[in-house]
C-alpha cells in the first residue's frame, strides 16, 4: 500500500478532526496499549502500532500517546 500524507502529523491528545480528514493514519508512541476514542467506537493500539482509521470529516479522534496525519492511499 502506498500513502499520500496531507498534512503534518499531529498530537491527539486532545479530541481533533485531523485537518476534517477522511482516512487517518495513527501510530501510538507510548510504552503500553491506549485506546484511540472516536464518535463511532473505540479501538485499542498497541505500543509503536499504527492503524489506517477511516472517518467522516467531521469525526474527531482523541488519544493518550498518540499521533496522528492525514492521508490518502492507493492499494
Amino acid at each position: 500500500m502506498i500513502i499520500k500524507i496531507l498534512s503534518d502529523e499531529i498530537s491527539i491528545a486532545s479530541a481533533n478532526t485531523v485537518a476534517n480528514a477522511s482516512l487517518v493514519r495513527v501510530i501510538n508512541t507510548g510504552a503500553s496499549a491506549n485506546l484511540v476514542v472516536s464518535e463511532v467506537g473505540n479501538v485499542t493500539v498497541t505500543n509503536t502500532e499504527s492503524i489506517i482509521v477511516q472517518k467522516l470529516p467531521t469525526a474527531t479522534l482523541t488519544g493518550a500517546n498518540m499521533r496522528a496525519v492525514p492521508i490518502a492511499f492507493k492499494a
